[in-house]
């Protein structure tokens, strides 16, 4: 049958109860106002706590892995592949979740002598990724990601062990599952709170955006979802956006397409490239430390802060807007961007004085 309505809310819970899925995160997390800021800029704005999903300092893949991982279970398999950068977050909360869940992990690390940290010593979360027991295999950033991944796959093969990869499209539309989850969520303690969001901002070019879009647009919310870029390997993602909502929704048997018109994503705010701190958003992260007391990171959400401020100054998110804002988590890149963030302090910490 073909709907042409928009679904409801409980339509959409519905959907999302017959997937496969394991806990992993305490849900809902805190929906927060940060009254200092808002007064500042003159809009109502809010975080989203993913910072607090659990799982090794939490973040935006705790909610993407009840549904992955629920499949690799679901498949019998034993030992879970996946694959990023040396700082990874992604990885990191990959090999919490498989410690949660009994089964092993294997991260494939690319190191990039253009980022920082140039060295490999244990800090940030590659530290994490070794106290959590994954076995991490490093590559050079001239090697194939998939390749590699894929590579390890077949020696755990080999040693009579069943893996599952964490690639697209699998890891992309269970992340989508997992923001329209969250979208929910916002929407029931927005409800509480007393208000309807006008924005929600959150860093993202792949499946975090993709599940807000699809749950935006299949309840008709007159919101809307502004992602910030932080890599420019996609850039500009709108079309990928598009792709993977349209996977979402398929898998979901939802009657929506989604086009590149479908998607707001800025990539302005990327600076010198992914993994590297930016000035706007060191001074993102110190404004909203030092007005809030709320720890961002200097790769995803001090950008995405960034972003958000620049906005609101240039009013194209205009003043009394009741903004959302989506803390993606990976606070260990604290630690091991050390260098960018003492150098951001020193002009800072004395105009403060």
């Amino acid at each position: 049958m073909t709907k042409t309505s928009y679904w409801t809310v409980e339509e959409l819970k519905n959907r999302l109860q017959s997937l496969p899925r394991v806990s992993l995160a305490p849900l809902p997390t805190p929906l927060e106002p940060l009254p200092r800021l808002s007064e500042e800029w003159q809009i109502r704005l809010f975080v989203k706590r993913d910072d607090l999903t659990g799982l090794a300092f939490g973040g935006n893949k705790v909610r993407h892995l009840e549904f992955s991982l629920a499949q690799a279970l679901k498949e019998g398999c034993d030992v879970v592949i996946n694959g990023a950068a040396i700082q990874s977050n992604y990885c990191r909360q990959t090999a919490a979740a498989c410690a949660r869940l009994g089964l092993r992990c294997a991260l494939v690390l690319r190191q990039d002598p253009r980022v920082e940290p140039l060295k490999t010593e244990p800090q940030g979360n590659f530290l994490l990724d070794q106290i959590l027991n994954a076995d991490v295999r490093l590559i050079s950033i001239d090697q194939d990601l998939e390749e590699a991944k894929e590579a390890v796959a077949q020696e755990y093969r080999s040693m009579g062990h069943k893996p599952f990869v964490l690639r697209h499209p699998i890891s992309n539309v269970t992340g989508g599952f997992g923001y329209l989850v969250c979208l929910l969520e916002i929407l029931e303690q927005s409800a509480q709170m007393g208000f309807f969001p006008d924005y929600i901002f959150v860093s993202s070019c792949t499946a975090t955006q993709s599940g807000l879009i699809v749950g935006v647009k299949a309840l008709g919310l007159p919101v809307k979802v502004i992602g910030v870029n932080p890599s420019h390997r996609m850039a500009p993602c709108h079309s990928h956006l598009a792709q993977v909502s349209n996977l979402v929704a398929d898998a979901l048997q939802l009657n929506l397409t989604f086009t590149e018109e479908d998607v707001i994503n800025t990539d302005d705010f990327i600076g010198d490239g992914y993994g590297i701190p930016s000035p706007a958003g060191n001074r993102a992260l110190l404004e909203v430390a030092r007005k809030e007391g709320l720890l961002l990171d200097p790769i995803y959400t001090a950008k995405a802060m960034a972003a958000l401020f620049h906005m609101v100054l240039t009013g194209e998110v205009p003043k009394g807007s009741r903004v959302v804002f989506i803390h993606t988590g990976g606070l260990p890149a604290l630690f091991a961007y050390q260098p960018s963030l003492i150098a951001a302090l020193a002009p800072s910490a004395a105009l403060d004085r």
